[in-house]
């Protein structure tokens, strides 16, 4: 299957919080990318949790979700003959990782507008389509929505 259709069906901020404001310019940055998978619904939520640390304490702590419906057709093309399990391809999954850490960018410049946090920013972050994995979504999943 060449072009897989989906539609971003919504975006939540599950977390947001500034814990402290840091006194130091030793700040680092850790990201990860949560994947929330539905079956029956044919859908699959990629996050990016954000947490920038001072002295490894985390300082502002964010994680947003973009919902993703995959339309029913393709659905079933990417269906297991045998098992009816869904397999995204990883460019897929690369590219919704893509778009959920610019969504989270977005989302960081607006809640930290006009506060002394506006300073921290999510850099840009390369996705190489050899990085990742196909998703693999089972029909009986226990890591749905």
């Amino acid at each position: 299957m060449t072009d897989i259709k989906y539609a971003l069906r919504g975006i939540t901020i599950t977390q947001f919080a500034t814990v402290f404001e840091p006194a130091t310019d030793d700040i680092g940055l850790n990201v990860e990318i949560p994947i929330k998978t539905n079956y029956k619904e044919h859908s699959v939520a990629i996050g990016a949790n954000i947490r920038f640390t001072e002295n490894g304490n985390a300082f502002l702590i964010m994680e947003v979700f973009c919902h993703y419906v995959i339309e029913q057709e393709c659905w079933r093309e990417l269906s297991a003959e045998d098992t009816n399990d869904v397999k995204l391809p990883k460019r897929l999954i690369n590219n919704l990782v893509a778009i959920a850490i610019s969504t989270a960018r977005g989302a960081l410049c607006a809640k930290t507008e006009n506060t002394p946090f506006s300073k921290f920013f999510l850099p840009v972050i390369m996705i190489t389509p050899e990085k990742g994995e196909d998703l693999m979504i089972m029909k009986q999943s226990a890591n749905e929505e």
